[in-house]
């Protein structure tokens, strides 16, 4: 496990949500622009945790996608965004090869909502979102 991966489920179990955590520990990490204020990026996080709420894509996946958008997201609107969507896509392929889904209800299916031991299991989401974004921002610097 990596350091960044580490600092990823450290922020989880400090409270942070799923998406919270990956972005803070980016921040930490210095993998993102630290001119933006990590208090901002938890902010704007914060509403895609449990599934964007409702289930859907599963909020640690959506922290990463934000962290890739941060570090190679287009800055001229007049060139095609190729480089960031086959980074991203790398990134979700990596992800289901590892656990065939990218939807939180399905990724928690087995847990109950309150449950500690889903708060365990979503921390290894975390863990493991955390290390194949760092493999693709290493990858594609």
């Amino acid at each position: 496990m990596s350091d960044f991966s580490k600092k990823a489920e450290d922020k989880f179990m400090e409270g942070y949500s799923c998406s919270e955590s990956v972005v803070r520990a980016a921040y930490d990490e210095g993998l993102i622009d630290n001119s933006v204020s990590v208090e901002l990026l938890t902010r704007i996080a914060s509403p895609f945790s449990g599934g964007m709420s409702s289930g859907c894509a599963c909020g640690a996946i959506v922290g990463s996608q934000m962290v890739l958008g941060l570090t190679f997201g287009r800055k001229d609107t007049n060139k095609p965004p190729l480089q960031i969507k086959t980074i991203a896509r790398s990134f979700i392929d990596r992800f289901k090869q590892k656990r065939n889904a990218v939807c939180c209800r399905t990724l928690t299916k087995d847990y109950d909502f309150n449950d500690p031991e889903r708060r365990q299991h979503c921390k290894s989401l975390v863990g493991e979102c955390a290390e194949i974004l760092e493999d693709c921002i290493k990858e594609n610097q």
